[in-house]
């Protein structure tokens, strides 16, 4: 057995090292989430930068001199810095400069994410060394605790704390107890005093939630606020309207007629005498009273989270109470989409009532796939619409390619695409001919005698002007015109350079740029630079650097497949926000079970490191299949642990190969965390939603296949 003898009081550090680290990030990514209003850009840069300030802890906290008390110190120091880091993610919006509920930038996102993760993820990884100069220099020990410890955190906290705390209340929690077991293991270290003072501020931290979000949401009111599986809801008072936010993104503002009316009538005009209608989200800001306005109608309405209605309700008046009670209304607390595509009943008019797609999550609802799903629960003369922000006159090239993109989409699945233009322009869809004739719609809303406030004739002969509509269209047509697809968003990334214009200067720019670059740039020219990086570590002729470099290949590899498949089980089942834990638990199970057989082994061989890079080979094919289908949830959980299975079994290999040659137990680790960062980084918010999941994927093959050859090479020339 390579490990040595370690007592129950000596495993504690580790393993609560490896429940922090996995606490730490999943309370920061849902914190980052609900601040930069559910952007999946924000998790690549928030792990990439976690990973990178890690992997720096660690290869430089070789260095620190280690003694019992600074490892105490350390572990107190990290405690503390947490939650002082979520303080300042919440009061950030103060020095970027920006209003509550406004966006913010992606460099914003970026910078914010690399200051706040410095102080928690670099200590982090000067613990990691730490802990094994604790446990006399057992690393594979140490990794397969901190794993473990990973673990369990991630099951604990998905079960256990995030049905039932805010993320602020479970952070004061745990670092109490995490204080606790500082204490308890590291005695000689720890000292009283600290204790009285930290559990202090933990409760202190505990209390300031709900006032720290009321400043931040100054001079607006906030009247309430609560942590959901799904989000975190907050409702704002602004005089006598009242806005309810989810991830800091508007879903409705009550009252909000305007749009409320455009939402429905202009779908409903299309097609007066429909009896069944599916609405997709936003019934609670008005969009069902519209509805209902036709008297011939039943209206399923279908709602993600049902949180988000019993927590609007409480704001609202008696008469939107009520209209729960309506028996032409039935209510499906479910996705949107899996609704549709497990639903065998058809609809005369099916209206997606959901904000543009500025996220993953939302961007699934504005897919080809999702448009077939749509079309196949149509009745013949069916309608579908959709809203999004547009301008009123002038449309500029990136509002053009993205309406240009969502047009060319929808189109590519309904033969008869019309759009009213507009602040919003409101897409309609149907296999029979749309009609957006102002006589014909006018007509129509008297003979219903509607009693409507802006969907109007007095003004709507305007709105509905045939050049107005014809210039629209003409606009939109001559755009890049490019599909948006489940694996490959570009209407998701459009979304986001249409959002970073605003900010002008350098984000413009930079997008503006992205958007132009030929995939030569974004994936033949980085595959290339790697391969001859490989060459010249090769003939460098070192034994290290057959050890080391599948380290940092396993570090890009398993971060790049874990936002792929987040991405991925975003787009399939849209529920992120509640199963991050549960996905992360996935891998680290996996990760510390492949560690543990790794130190299990009391001899190492060289080969074993070929047949471990020879598995990510053949499971990064099996995702490159599976993800075609699209495969049942339960397979992205499967994939996710043998990935870390794979992971902590090379991890363990190549740490104790390349320390019978240099002992140095931080290089390894930092290695695997900084070749994480660069593909978090440049994954999430550049090449995925320009290039798509699946050509991702064939260039991640084609990576980890020349690795391979480069430590087959090794092996044939005898260096090793």
């Amino acid at each position: 057995m390579y490990s040595i003898n370690v007592t129950k009081r000596e495993r504690i550090p580790p393993l609560l090292l490896g429940f922090l680290a996995i606490f730490f990030q999943i309370v920061l990514l849902r914190e980052f989430s609900a601040f930069f209003y559910g952007n999946e850009i924000t998790f690549g840069m928030v792990l990439g930068s976690w990973l990178l300030w890690g992997g720096l802890g660690s290869i430089l906290g070789e260095k620190a001199e280690y003694s019992t008390r600074r490892f105490a110190l350390v572990f107190q120091s990290v405690l503390f810095l947490f939650p002082f880091c979520l303080l300042c993610l919440r009061f950030s919006r103060f020095w970027l400069n920006i209003l509550p509920g406004e966006m913010a930038g992606i460099f914003s996102m970026l910078v914010s994410a690399l200051v706040l993760t410095l102080f928690v993820s670099f200590p982090l990884g000067v613990l990691f060394v730490f802990n094994v100069k604790y446990l006399k220099g057992d690393i594979a020990q140490t990794y397969f605790l901190e794993s473990a410890g990973a673990s369990l955190g991630a099951m604990i906290i998905h079960f256990l704390f995030i049905p039932t705390l805010s993320n602020w209340h479970m952070t004061s929690i745990l670092c109490i107890l995490g204080l606790i077991l500082v204490f308890v293991s590291i005695k000689k270290g720890a000292k009283k005093h600290s204790l009285v003072f930290l559990v202090a501020f933990f409760v202190a931290f505990f209390v300031f939630d709900l006032p720290s979000q009321k400043i931040f949401w100054k001079p607006f009111t906030l009247i309430q606020s609560k942590d959901s599986r799904y989000g975190k809801l907050q409702a704002i008072q602004t005089e006598e309207q009242i806005s309810h936010y989810n991830n800091n993104l508007m879903i409705f503002s009550y009252p909000d007629l305007a749009a409320s009316e455009e939402s429905v009538h202009y779908a409903m005009l299309q097609y007066p005498e429909a009896e069944n209608i599916l609405l997709i989200g936003g019934g609670v800001g008005g969009s069902l009273g519209q509805a209902l306005k036709y008297p011939r109608t039943s209206i399923d309405y279908v709602e993600l989270d049902p949180e988000i209605i019993r927590f609007s309700l409480k704001h609202l008046p008696r008469s939107e109470k009520d209209m729960f009670r309506n028996p032409r209304i039935q209510v499906f607390y479910q996705d949107g989409r899996a609704y549709l595509t497990r639903s065998t009943h058809t609809y005369d008019v099916i209206i997606l009532n959901l904000p543009e797609p500025a996220t993953a999550q939302i961007n699934r609802f504005y897919t080809r796939e999702f448009f077939l799903i749509v079309k196949n629960r149509l009745t013949e003369k069916g309608v579908f619409s959709f809203r999004v922000p547009s301008a009123e006159n002038y449309i500029s090239s990136e509002l053009q390619d993205f309406l240009s993109s969502l047009f060319f989409t929808v189109k590519g699945v309904f033969p008869n695409v019309a759009i009213v233009p507009g602040n919003t322009n409101v897409f309609l869809a149907s296999r029979r001919p749309l009609s957006l004739e102002y006589g014909d719609i006018a007509k129509t809303i008297e003979d219903l005698a509607l009693e409507n406030t802006y969907v109007i004739p007095q003004l709507l002969i305007d709105r509905l002007s045939p050049l107005r509509i014809s210039l629209l269209r003409e606009t939109v047509s001559n755009g890049k015109g490019k599909i948006n697809r489940d694996l490959a968003p570009i209407s998701y990334f459009y979304s986001s350079v249409l959002w970073s214009s605003q900010f002008g200067g350098r984000e413009a720019k930079f997008f503006g740029t992205l958007s132009r670059l030929s995939p030569f740039w974004l994936l033949d020219l980085p595959l290339i630079l790697c391969v001859l990086l490989l060459l010249f570590l090769g003939l460098q002729k070192k034994k290290v650097y057959f050890y080391l470099t599948p380290l940092a290949v396993l570090g890009f590899t398993t971060i790049v497949t874990e936002i792929l498949l987040i991405f991925s089980f975003q787009t399939f089942y849209g529920y992120l926000y509640q199963r991050i834990a549960l996905l992360f638990a996935a891998f680290m199970i996996g990760l510390s079970t492949g560690s543990f057989f790794g130190k299990r082994r009391e001899t190492i061989r060289f080969e074993r490191i070929l047949l471990i890079q020879s598995g990510f080979i053949v499971l990064l094919f099996v995702c490159f299949f599976l993800l075609k289908l699209p495969p049942p949830e339960i397979l992205f959980f499967v994939i996710l642990f043998c990935l870390g299975f794979l992971g902590g079994d090379l991890f363990i290999v190549s740490n104790r190969l390349y320390i019978k040659e240099k002992q140095n137990y931080g290089m390894g680790y930092g290695l695997d965390l900084v070749g994480s960062f660069a593909g978090a980084i440049i994954v999430s918010s550049v090449i995925f939603p320009l290039v798509g999941l699946l050509p991702l994927l064939k260039y991640l093959i084609l990576l980890n296949s020349f690795c391979l050859l480069f430590l087959f090479w090794g092996l044939i020339s005898r260096e090793i």
